[in-house]
């Protein structure tokens, strides 16, 4: 079977976030040898890279990606053809089941596997998903590490009742466009891009009141994606969306990286150009969103080249002037500390060196936004080297800074080449954001209240038990009939 790489059948022809017309929809179609589970392979491996698969699960569905999520560290599984330790035995309504309801043939899901979104999920690309699935290699061993929730989110029948609340459906057709139609499918549910970008409500349920308008996934912000021109995608242009999702950059001055880095390299990289079109002009036809209480930011977060200043960089340029600033006397130590950790890549001036994919600082996103989280996150993280097509890695500086230092280059960066008049990230602050949000009220109120209840319902049992023993005991005895 051919890779569906850039180079392979489906490689981009002339792609946040999260995700042609037709093709995956067709039915099962005989393939050049005649084989007609050999096209329905090839289109389920298709689905499940637009399904954010291999994000989770690894490129060999091995599984071990560990999600911190509010109730605790929850662990992919395998889901590779092993009878032992993977689906190998699940036949395709098993398969439908999970995407669907949550509901594994022995257990329930965690939510962390987004089939509130993958509900919505065609017959035909579940029947491809489930074919692809069970002819990969089957990968026979555990993982070294499983779920293990603490008490009461162990127990995992609590998830019906969870799914009969916060489950619906989430189909959104704006109006009778085929192109948005399939843009809205790969959104909402292949690309479940609302898992990340939409905020949770009080039962940790997407809040569809706020659909895509930006929240915090594994101490990462996933941005607002509606129409918004200041912290949506109203000011990005079609291509510039595709190139984000195809490539993992776009016109200089965005990135991806954190989880949408991995979503890049895993799934959206691999897509058909017309389906990355369809997820761009959706995105775009989406009314801007924003929270009502939501302070309005003095600059958009991203500029267009033509809205902002273009970087030129000659040949040897960078070399040449960084020799020459690190003989200044005049420097700050965050200034020395920049050139002594950044220059080299992204420059003294700060504009970095397009032609070898070293992103410019001048208008980046990242610096521009008026939250700092992604910032931080990739001081302290950096960006792997697989994360962006043809882009070099990022080392982070977590064993080379503290939170004070990492704090003051961000303020410095913000205020140098973001645009903002001050910046004021303390230590406080970055400890913070690597510390990730506090978890909503009804998983911090779950444990004691599970306790509270069981505590309520032994007294129960035992008053109940005391009542029946003391009317045995008052009941006075019969005496036997002459």
């Amino acid at each position: 079977m051919r890779s569906m790489t850039r180079d392979g059948p489906f490689s981009h022809s002339p792609l946040a976030l999260a995700l042609g017309i037709g093709l995956i929809c067709a039915g099962p179609a005989l393939s050049a040898e005649g084989d007609p589970d050999a096209r329905l392979i090839e289109e389920g491996e298709y689905i499940a890279r637009a399904g954010g698969c291999m994000s989770c699960h690894g490129e060999d569905l091995a599984g071990g990606y560990v999600i911190d999520s509010p109730m605790g560290e929850i662990v992919a599984t395998n889901i590779s053809p092993s009878v032992e330790y993977g689906i190998g035995d699940y036949d395709r309504a098993d398969l439908e089941r999970v995407l669907r309801d949550g509901v594994a043939p022995d257990h329930r899901l965690y939510p962390a596997m987004p089939f509130a979104s993958y509900r919505g999920m065609r017959d035909d690309d579940i029947t491809a998903l489930y074919t692809w699935l069970m002819d990969q290699p089957p990968v026979e061993r555990p993982l070294t590490q499983k779920t293990d929730l603490p008490f009461p989110f162990n127990i995992r029948t609590g998830m019906g009742l969870w799914s009969a609340v916060a489950l619906g459906e989430t189909d959104r057709i704006l109006q009778d466009d085929p192109q948005i139609q399939r843009g809205a499918y790969l959104v909402d549910h292949l690309g479940h891009c609302g898992e990340c970008h939409t905020p949770r409500n009080a039962l940790f349920a997407m809040d569809q009141s706020r659909y895509l308008q930006g929240a915090m996934i594994d101490g990462w912000l996933a941005p607002n994606l509606t129409g918004d021109p200041v912290l949506g995608m109203g000011a990005w242009s079609t291509e510039a969306i595709v190139d984000y999702l195809r490539d993992g950059h776009s016109m200089n001055v965005a990135q991806a990286a954190g989880p949408m880095g991995d979503l890049v390299e895993h799934a959206t990289s691999h897509l058909h150009e017309d389906d990355l079109t369809a997820i761009a002009v959706y995105l775009q036809a989406l009314p801007s969103g924003r929270d009502a209480d939501e302070a309005t930011p003095t600059q958009a977060a991203f500029l267009a080249p033509e809205q902002g200043r273009k970087p030129t960089v000659l040949y040897n340029q960078i070399r040449t002037e960084l020799a020459e600033a690190v003989q200044r006397t005049d420097l700050t130590p965050v200034q020395a500390q920049y050139l002594d950790k950044c220059a080299a890549c992204h420059g003294v001036d700060g504009n970095g060196q397009p032609s070898a994919y070293y992103p410019p600082l001048q208008d980046n996103l990242a610096l521009r936004r008026p939250d700092p989280t992604n910032l931080v996150q990739v001081l302290v993280h950096g960006i792997s080297a697989r994360t962006l097509y043809r882009a070099p890695g990022m080392p982070g500086f977590a064993d080379e800074m503290d939170n004070a230092e990492i704090a003051t280059m961000a303020n410095y960066l913000r205020v140098t080449w973001g645009g903002h008049q001050d910046s004021q990230i303390t230590a406080d602050d970055v400890a913070a954001i690597l510390e990730g949000q506090d978890p909503p009220l009804l998983v911090r109120l779950a444990p004691p209240l599970a306790w509270a209840g069981i505590i309520i319902l032994l007294a129960l049992i035992g008053w109940i038990v005391w009542l029946v023993m003391r009317r045995r005991n008052n009941t006075p005895a019969q005496e036997p009939t002459p």
